[in-house]
């Protein structure tokens, strides 16, 4: 690293291949694991990484522990905004398919997503995702980091608190 730091061009190359291999193995074990959806992300998060290191590598001290902050990093900033967007398009899709649907279902549907925003942003999310991203329960609490029952549970109790509300 020191004579990358000094201007050694082929270590510069050797390092920055590294950070480039490890990314690339990092983002794809994400992507068996379903937590990135296609191989173009994995690609681009792996550029990313590698731009990071190109413009920061300099200031680096310890490269194993940054390169190890900088790939949490960027798959969570990655993993926040890619949820954001599928919540985004599930609203819309919502929507979208009001059309097809009668007046006073209109008003029924309208006034269900009403009750929906006012869940909690965690039950709001079970509830899109069982309905809208057609998960089953174990899916929906593997990506939310908790237990099958506790989200069944809470789904089951959601749905109640929305039924005794539009009553």
């Amino acid at each position: 690293m020191a004579s990358a730091k000094e201007g050694n061009a082929a270590s510069f190359t050797k390092i920055s291949g590294y950070i480039h291999e490890i990314s690339h193995s990092y983002f794809l074990s994400k992507y068996r694991g379903k937590k990135i959806i296609n191989m173009d992300d994995v690609d681009d998060l792996t550029a990313n990484v590698y731009i990071a290191f190109a413009e920061q590598y300099q200031k680096i001290e310890n490269i194993e522990n940054w390169l190890r902050r900088v790939l949490f990093l960027t798959f969570v900033r990655f993993y926040k905004q890619s949820n954001l967007k599928r919540t985004t398009q599930l609203k819309e899709s919502i929507t979208a398919d009001d059309v097809n649907i009668g007046t006073d279902q209109q008003h029924d549907v309208n006034a269900i997503l009403k009750e929906i925003d006012t869940l909690s942003e965690e039950k709001q999310e079970i509830l899109k995702l069982r309905f809208w991203g057609d998960l089953k329960f174990n899916e929906i609490a593997e990506k939310l980091n908790k237990n099958e029952a506790a989200v069944k549970k809470m789904f089951y109790r959601s749905i109640e608190e929305i039924k005794n509300k539009l009553k």
